[in-house]
């Protein structure tokens, strides 16, 4: 019998990763950028089906500037990064590891709460629909090299990884 969370994990990639590919279900028609949405939907579906990885945030939805947390879970132990999609739709950022904590290590099936009490996540609006993106890597990345690509537009990652993808809903404060 397979993997129920595993199979619920892959139908919401398969729906986030047809939204994002569409562009205009997450932004107003001509406001997202069609480059990032497309790279982000190609890192999701290029994504190793055995490394499964999970994301959940403490809400539905967040007011602009309220504190997000997040919890990270991996079938595969490994290096955590964690990436917000701005509600704008043209700007994604490494939230995950960063200047104040940059101990990324998951171990197999033991979920990773994010933040840790040395830092904050909140949502940074405009008012909207946004994403969070989970990569999980059997090795670390180059983290120069990974914030140059994402400044680029050339946003991938070149190794084995598995990915999660989840909805960040801003309202007004």
């Amino acid at each position: 019998m397979k993997n129920i969370p595993s199979m619920i994990s892959c139908a919401r990639v398969a729906v986030l990763t047809a939204c994002l590919g569409l562009g205009a279900c997450v932004h107003p028609p001509g406001t997202a950028d069609a480059v990032l949405l497309h790279r982000v939907d190609t890192v999701m579906r290029q994504a190793t089906p055995a490394m499964a990885v999970g994301l959940k945030l403490s809400a539905e939805q967040f007011r602009t500037g309220e504190a997000i947390a997040a919890e990270v879970t991996s079938t595969t132990a490994g290096y955590v990064y964690l990436f917000q999609m701005e509600t704008d739709g043209r700007t994604l950022s490494l939230v995950f590891p960063n200047a104040m904590d940059g101990a990324n290590y998951i171990a197999a099936n033991t979920p990773l709460g994010l933040p840790r009490p040395n830092w904050r996540m909140a949502a940074r609006g405009p008012v909207g629909v946004g994403h969070m993106l989970a990569v999980v890597t059997e090795k670390p990345l180059d983290l120069m090299a990974l914030q140059a690509h994402i400044q680029a537009r050339q946003f991938e990652i070149n190794t084995p990884y598995g990915a999660a993808m989840t909805t960040v809903r801003e309202v007004a404060p």
